[in-house]
């Protein structure tokens, strides 16, 4: 198994700390578009928290299937871009399933901040979490999420 973000969606405010954290960490400014992470609000009762599952859950409907520069790699169980080899042709955003990746040129996806998650750091209801995952971790997410 991996270490890899887990959401946890009943636990979630939707005070989108996460991704505002994310974007200042990562761009150095607080723009939720920018982050890596993003928080669905399907109705007023619910906030899921969406996070890379690093491939574990995307089956057919993958980031490093989709690109045709083979920018995507697995590294160290972390899917990584290698922006050199990055055309910006965005068909990595189309496949991410839980649209976790973002175009400015290049694609950017969770680097889980070089091992240490700022978004689980400031999330203050323990909506996400950094352990060893494997498919099975992200069921509440996924679960909840399609509920919508």
């Amino acid at each position: 198994m991996v270490l890899a973000l887990v959401s946890h969606p009943e636990n979630c405010t939707g005070c989108r700390f996460c991704e505002m954290i994310c974007s200042l960490y990562h761009e150095g400014v607080v723009n939720t578009k920018k982050a890596r992470l993003r928080v669905l609000k399907p109705d007023l009762l619910r906030d899921i928290p969406l996070v890379c599952t690093q491939c574990l859950t995307c089956g057919d409907s993958c980031c490093i299937q989709a690109c045709p520069e083979m920018a995507i790699s697995v590294v160290d169980g972390l899917v990584t871009i290698d922006e050199g080899l990055c055309s910006g042709c965005g068909n990595c955003k189309k496949a991410c399933p839980y649209g976790v990746i973002w175009m400015d040129k290049l694609a950017h996806k969770c680097d889980l901040c070089g091992g240490d998650p700022m978004c689980v750091k400031f999330c203050p209801s323990g909506a996400l979490t950094f352990e060893e995952a494997d498919e099975a971790s992200y069921t509440s997410m996924i679960a909840t999420w399609r509920d919508e």
